[in-house]
């Protein structure tokens, strides 16, 4: 999954929850009518579409989408797409 689909997928979680319009990368999650009970449920919705240890104090951190998107990247466990090598 790419950086540009998170962005996308939480644009849409946070028009969800916050019933807004889709947000851009720049808004700030606050600013569009957030509150710590609706930030519960965005860390809820992100947690399970990307098993990510994102944590609400990760999202009062960071509350602009861009780095919102940033932070659950890094946070997202390790994605195996090659088979691990064998040692000969």
């Amino acid at each position: 999954m790419t950086e540009h689909s998170v962005t996308e997928q939480l644009a849409r979680i946070w028009a969800d929850v916050l019933h807004v319009d889709l947000p851009g990368p720049d808004d700030d999650f606050f600013e569009l009518g957030g509150d710590s009970l609706l930030a519960t449920k965005v860390v809820l919705h992100a947690r399970r579409i990307w098993n990510a240890d994102l944590t609400v104090r990760v999202l009062l951190d960071h509350p602009i989408l861009r780095d919102l998107t940033m932070r659950v990247e890094e946070l997202r466990p390790p994605t195996h797409s090659e088979p691990p090598e064998c040692g000969t």
